[in-house]
């Protein structure tokens, strides 16, 4: 790294509207009253559904990264979503974390994690090996706890359910910015582009 720039930890991804935030807001205060201990819960305001991460980033790379979106997002299809269920990775008798799943437009959605990729293949990033799982992170299980406690997360978030709210279709792609602390990840927007 030369003088002038500094490492980001970035990612890119759909902010969600409003509607879905506070609702999302109103499950996490749910299942932290049924799961007072062992999980470190996301703000609200900070939950997102990340196409792709990209970790240390040069900050003199961000406004390549941003041409390189607007390149290849443009003529994107913006998919119709919805909420569906709520479950943990990995599922069973030892959650790490817990989540809010996506559902609609799996195409769509698939489509614009492929352009992500793609925005960021040229400019070193590799393409992701895994399957695209979309999901919006509800919450981190802390390491220290026993496998009671764990079992009792796995059972209250497989009883519980999301409530009904309007689908939304995402008008904007962002480049996050994520700053790790003591008290959770802080985000910031880096710049966004239309879809």
């Amino acid at each position: 790294m030369t003088a002038g720039s500094e490492t980001l930890r970035t990612f890119i991804a759909l902010p969600l509207p409003d509607e879905w935030i506070g609702q999302l807001g109103a499950t996490i205060t749910d299942l932290s009253r049924a799961l007072p201990d062992g999980v470190r819960w996301v703000s609200p305001d900070g939950i997102h559904l990340t196409l792709k991460f990209l970790g240390a980033t040069d900050s003199r790379a961000v406004p390549r990264i941003l041409d390189a979106m607007a390149e290849n997002f443009a003529g994107a299809s913006s998919p119709l979503l919805s909420l569906s269920v709520l479950g943990t990775f990995p599922g069973g008798r030892n959650p790490r974390v817990i989540w809010a799943g996506v559902s609609g437009g799996a195409e769509g959605l698939e489509d614009l994690h492929r352009r992500a990729q793609q925005a960021v293949s040229g400019l070193g990033w590799s393409m992701d090996g895994r399957p695209f799982r979309p999901h919006l992170t509800l919450g981190r299980v802390r390491d220290r706890i026993n496998a009671r406690q764990r079992q009792a997360i796995s059972d209250t978030v497989s009883g519980a359910r999301l409530p009904a709210i309007r689908s939304w279709r995402p008008d904007n792609v962002r480049l996050y910015r994520s700053v790790l602390t003591p008290r959770g990840a802080r985000y910031s927007n880096l710049g966004e582009v239309q879809i």
